[in-house]
């Protein structure tokens, strides 16, 4: 507990690590809510442990808030960075698929196509309203967010993108096509061998009888 009421004094002192991440009105309080825990430390000698964790969540109710909000604007360039990539290769190849891609009906590269342009909006739109705040109010443009978004693209376009491509014509191979032929000509000959042949024509009396 002392060890915290310590730290976060320091940290959001203004120019501080913690400095922008907390307003005046909110620090004064926050201040004031340090001191007396800290008063109480010092003059309560026979505190239980149960007292001292429930004097140090008493705290961290506003100091994790502050702590979040100076995390989540250090990772969130890098954030917009990694989205940003994701759109582009994923619509690099939507629009280029080439001949890995080549057999992939156009309509479904349209579909990841789109979802990049939602994607990129949303992004664009939700980064103005975060850089028009304080650093001191609570962020619209989440880490999270962009990081659920981001795959959520990311298994759309995979999902098309597995779709394999059709077996190419199978080539008969020379014992095959051997194989092949001899079975047509057998087939053939008992074709021949199983035909009726023509019954021959009566013989002609060599003389003709004579008629009385």
């Amino acid at each position: 507990l002392e060890s915290y009421i310590l730290t976060m004094r320091s940290r959001v002192e203004p120019g501080a690590e913690y400095g922008d991440f907390i307003s005046a009105v909110e620090r004064e309080a926050f201040g004031a809510a340090l001191t007396k825990a800290e008063d109480w430390l010092y003059d309560t000698f026979d505190a239980t442990k149960a007292m001292y964790i429930e004097k140090l969540e008493e705290l961290r109710k506003v100091g994790d808030a502050v702590t979040w909000r100076c995390k989540e604007s250090s990772m969130r360039a890098e954030w917009i960075q990694a989205v940003t990539g994701t759109v582009s290769n994923y619509r690099a190849v939507a629009t280029n698929p080439g001949e890995k891609f080549g057999h992939i009906a156009a309509e479904k590269l349209e579909k990841i196509l789109a979802a990049c342009v939602e994607l990129e909006k949303w992004l664009k739109d939700t980064r103005e309203q975060q850089d028009a705040l304080p650093k001191h109010e609570k962020p619209v443009l989440l880490c999270a967010d962009m990081e659920k978004k981001s795959q959520d693209l990311a298994q759309m376009a995979d999902e098309v993108l597995k779709e394999p491509k059709p077996a190419p014509p199978k080539e008969e191979t020379k014992e095959e096509v051997a194989q092949e032929e001899t079975k047509t000509d057998e087939q053939t000959k008992d074709a021949d061998m199983g035909e009726p042949k023509p019954e021959s024509e009566p013989a002609k009396a060599e003389n003709d009888m004579d008629v009385d």
